[in-house]
C-alpha cells in the first residue's frame, strides 16, 4: 500500500529562479549585500534596487526571491526583470525603473513565463524612506550576529516583550548578556514577523525605539 506524502510543501523549495550574470560597464554602479533571508551574497545594480532588497528583507510575509532572475516582456520588449519575489501563495515580478540592465549571453536565455509585474520608481519608495533606512542599519547586525543567536534566547526576549518596551530596557534586562547580541535578537525577531516596532516608521532607529510581540490577529507584516 502507497501512503501519500501529506507534509506541506515548503513553498521556497517551488521556487526555481536563479540570477542570471548581468554585463556591467564601467557606469554602471554595483552594490554587494548579505541576504539573511538567501544566506547568500547579491551584487544589485542600483540604488532603488537596494532600497527595494532591505524592504524585502524587512517583510516576514515575503517567503523568498530572487535578483535578477531573467528576461520578461515589458510593453512588448525584453528587459531584465530586476527581482522575482514570493509572498504566500502569490509569485510576481517586480522591476525598478533605473537604467536597463544587459545579460550576459542574454541572446541565449529565454523569456520567463509571465507572471504579475509591480513596477517601482522612486517616487513610490520615498514614502518608505524612514523605514528603509532604519532597516539598512538593522541587517548587517543580523548577517553579523545571527548566527550566535539560540532558538532559546529568541524566545525568550519574545516572550517578554507582550507589552512595548524601549531597545535600551530589553538591552538592560537581558544583561549579563551582550547587548549587541539582545539587540540583534530584537532585530532579527522583527525581521522574521514576531516582533513589531511602529517607531521605525515614524523615525529614526535609536535606543528609544520600541517593540513588542505581534499579537495573532496581527500576523506577519
Amino acid at each position: 500500500m502507497v501512503v501519500a506524502d501529506v507534509r506541506p510543501v515548503d513553498p521556497a523549495l517551488q521556487f526555481d529562479f536563479h540570477p542570471v550574470a548581468i554585463q556591467r560597464s564601467k557606469w554602471t554602479h554595483q552594490f554587494h549585500v548579505w541576504s539573511p533571508k538567501l544566506s547568500r551574497r547579491l551584487s544589485l545594480y542600483s540604488h532603488a534596487a537596494v532600497d527595494f532588497w532591505a524592504m524585502i528583507e524587512s517583510y516576514a510575509s515575503v517567503l523568498t526571491f530572487c535578483e535578477y532572475p531573467g528576461l520578461i516582456l515589458v510593453d512588448q520588449k525584453p528587459r531584465i526583470v530586476d527581482f522575482v519575489l514570493r509572498r504566500d501563495d502569490v509569485t510576481e515580478f517586480v522591476v525598478v525603473e533605473t537604467t536597463r540592465l544587459t545579460a550576459i549571453d542574454a541572446g541565449l536565455i529565454e523569456i520567463l513565463d509571465p507572471l504579475p509585474v509591480s513596477t517601482v520608481n522612486a517616487d513610490a519608495l520615498q514614502p518608505h524612506r524612514q523605514w528603509i533606512d532604519n532597516w539598512m542599519r538593522m541587517l548587517p547586525y543580523v548577517t553579523s550576529n545571527g548566527p550566535f543567536l539560540s532558538n532559546e534566547f529568541l524566545d525568550r526576549i519574545e516572550q517578554g516583550l507582550a507589552l512595548p518596551k524601549p531597545l535600551y530596557a530589553i538591552e538592560y534586562e537581558a544583561l549579563p548578556t551582550d547587548p549587541v547580541l539582545t539587540r540583534t535578537a530584537v532585530f532579527d525577531l522583527t525581521r522574521r514577523g514576531r516582533l513589531v516596532s511602529p517607531d521605525l516608521r515614524a523615525g529614526e532607529l535609536n535606543r528609544h525605539t520600541r517593540f513588542r510581540q505581534v499579537v495573532a490577529t496581527e500576523g506577519a507584516s
